[in-house]
């Protein structure tokens, strides 16, 4: 029996394979870890997005914070950030954006590009 758990082998494009596509539901969060981080994964509007689960403002953790209608806002200082675009939209005068992963469906699994 290993010790130590192996990471999922990434496809010929660099995907690897993360959970059912049934688990991502509409306007909720599913965490994942993957390459060491922890992923946000959700759906809206029947697309599925792959976020980092670090507040780009203050490195708080977005899992911790709260999803609403397409909108993940942080918990510490309610920063909100539009899932399909990573752009903030509160407040809206300043620079920050999420950082996304690229995500596809295939075969009944949703499957994350890690960050190169």
């Amino acid at each position: 029996m290993p010790l130590f758990k192996r990471a999922p082998a990434a496809d010929a494009e660099g995907y690897v394979a993360t959970v059912p596509v049934a688990a991502v539901t509409e306007d909720e969060m599913t965490i994942i870890r993957m390459a060491g981080k922890k992923v946000i994964l959700t759906r809206r509007a029947g697309h599925v997005y792959a976020i980092d689960s670090v507040c780009p403002h203050g490195a708080a953790d977005l899992s911790e914070g709260w999803l609403r209608r397409g909108r993940l806002c942080c918990h510490e200082h309610e920063y909100c950030f539009d899932v399909a675009t990573g752009l903030l939209v509160w407040p809206d005068d300043e620079p920050y954006r999420l950082r996304r992963y690229d995500v596809k469906e295939e075969d009944g699994v949703v499957k994350v590009r890690p960050a190169r």
